[in-house]
């Protein structure tokens, strides 16, 4: 099938169901003859993914704010060379399961590191590349923390930080999306799977045959 390339972002807060519905537009995608690729991040790459294991596991004071900035950016970097830039170029739709908004939302917003500060990293890491759409999940992060703990992960370090983190989580992404509203869609977390999903794929449909 001809195609386009672009890249797909999902974001949100622990527990808000943002990694199901990737999964569920990557195969929908796909068996609508689509070339498409799924990846996450932290990881996507062998070095990102070693990193990955350094970010998510372990208490969850046990990393900085601003060594976290960095180590994010530098599991991006390596992820958008080596797996993103390639696949695009390749005219492939990618799907990332969180992206540069994760960082902005967690070290910036949640984390009190300069906004400014956080953007500049970001941009350094990935260079000319940025999401064509973006799905950001909303939900009470009472709701997701209890969603997210229930599941048997033991990638839990951020989901055990204290609520007032996660709620500054919430409303950096709400202040993303209105400051981007070109390529952000909010999605409400609490509507069923088939609902979202359904919504999901035709918005990128459209996006799609833009």
């Amino acid at each position: 099938m001809s195609q386009n390339s672009l890249l797909i972002t999902f974001e949100g807060g622990e527990g808000s169901g943002k990694t199901t519905q990737s999964q569920i537009l990557y195969n929908a995608l796909k068996e609508k003859g689509f070339e498409v690729i799924k990846t996450r991040e932290p990881g996507g790459t062998k070095f990102a993914e070693i990193i990955r294991e350094i970010l998510v596991q372990g208490e969850s004071n046990k990393i900085n704010n601003i060594s976290e900035l960095l180590l994010f950016a530098a599991a991006r970097a390596d992820h958008v060379q080596k797996l993103i830039k390639e696949c695009l170029k390749d005219n492939k739709i990618v799907i990332c399961d969180r992206f540069t908004d994760s960082t902005l939302a967690y070290q910036g917003y949640a984390g009190n590191l300069d906004l400014d500060l956080v953007k500049e990293v970001n941009r350094i890491s990935i260079g000319e590349i940025s999401p064509d759409l973006t799905f950001v999940f909303d939900i009470d992060p009472t709701l997701g923390i209890e969603r997210a703990l229930g599941e048997n992960n033991k990638e839990t370090r951020f989901e055990e930080k204290d609520i007032m983190y996660h709620k500054k989580i919430r409303d950096g992404y709400m202040d993303i999306a209105r400051d981007n509203p070109d390529r952000c869609v909010v999605i409400d977390g609490t509507n069923g799977i088939e609902q979202i999903s359904k919504n999901i794929l035709e918005l990128t449909l459209d996006k799609i045959n833009e």
